[in-house]
């Protein structure tokens, strides 16, 4: 957002509805300078200021028909203001004292049809706050609470029915890659154990945001999976296993496994559990897909199990 233009904004304060109506760049400096909102470095703070890209989002929310939207971040309300006019219940979280009383002038038209919620949104309840399932959320997360905040929601409850959430695109590769993509890692592991559909929809340039970031966002659309991956009996021994391979990504399976120990196996136990799946150990861990890391996770707790029998 340009430095330049402050004088050309009205002296006196327009009203909610007025706003709504104002190009989102300007409606952006007015709040700005209105509720004294200076972006906040340790908050990653950067507001949208792509009108076009702002009411492309909200219509992709307004065309999964959900019943809600909860967005994580409301900001100075670029996505809130195209959401709030379309959904037919909308829950707003901000962390900033500042930004909640941008957000609470700007969303007074709204009535009870919308809901600020002032806090961190890893502490929230969204059930209690009244969100429910087939939900829809959405939001600019924070690079530095990306992951926790996916976990999160992720878990539920509620059963969200789709997440649209803007990321740095190096994240984003991340969390789409398939097995054998340079980018492919846990991340990607995680993200598709719970999604059965990853699908980035855009990409932003930092001229998209005041103040300009140093990388590329991207917006990802993850449709998630009703109940567990069928593939996986285990979660914790699935994700020991998944964890303990990437962590020594350059080596081979058997040698990243044996030396990060999932389930306490030894090395003996780790490849008879690779032979068990299947697998070759000479494998890298980019190769395999959650089914394989799956009977891989099967095989290892089974070798392990055994030699315990055997030892009594």
């Amino acid at each position: 957002m340009k430095k330049d233009g402050i004088d050309d904004l009205p002296a006196a304060t327009p009203t909610a509805a007025e706003l709504w109506d104002w190009p989102l760049a300007k409606r952006t400096r007015w709040l700005a300078r209105s509720f004294g909102v200076t972006p906040r470095k340790s908050l990653s703070q950067s507001f949208l200021i792509n009108d076009p890209a702002a009411e492309r989002l909200a219509g992709m929310v307004a065309e999964l028909g959900a019943p809600g939207i909860v967005e994580i971040g409301g900001g100075l309300g670029a996505l809130t203001v195209p959401l709030v006019r379309t959904a037919p219940k909308l829950i707003v979280y901000e962390i900033d004292p500042l930004l909640c009383e941008a957000l609470t002038h700007l969303l007074s038209p709204a009535g009870e049809r919308a809901k600020l919620v002032g806090g961190d949104f890893l502490e929230a309840d969204p059930a209690a706050d009244g969100a429910g399932d087939g939900w829809v959320a959405m939001g600019n997360l924070p690079y530095s609470v990306t992951t926790p905040i996916l976990e999160k929601l992720f878990l539920g409850p509620p059963a969200w029915k789709t997440l649209l959430v803007m990321v740095q695109k190096e994240f984003a590769q991340r969390m789409a890659a398939g097995p054998g993509s340079r980018t492919y890692g846990s991340l990607s592991v995680f993200a598709r154990f719970y999604c059965h559909e990853i699908q980035p929809v855009m990409e932003l340039k930092p001229g998209s945001f005041w103040p300009q970031p140093k990388v590329s966002s991207s917006v990802v659309r993850l449709d998630l999976r009703e109940g567990a991956h069928e593939a996986v009996k285990d979660a914790g021994r699935f994700f020991e296993v998944v964890r303990g391979a990437f962590g020594y990504r350059r080596k081979t399976l058997l040698r990243a496994l044996a030396t990060a120990a999932p389930m306490g196996a030894s090395e003996e136990e780790i490849a008879a559990g690779i032979a068990a799946a299947g697998l070759d150990p000479k494998q890298r861990p980019e190769t395999l897909g959650i089914e394989e890391f799956a009977a891989l996770a099967e095989g290892v707790a089974k070798a392990v199990e055994s030699a315990g029998e055997k030892g009594l």
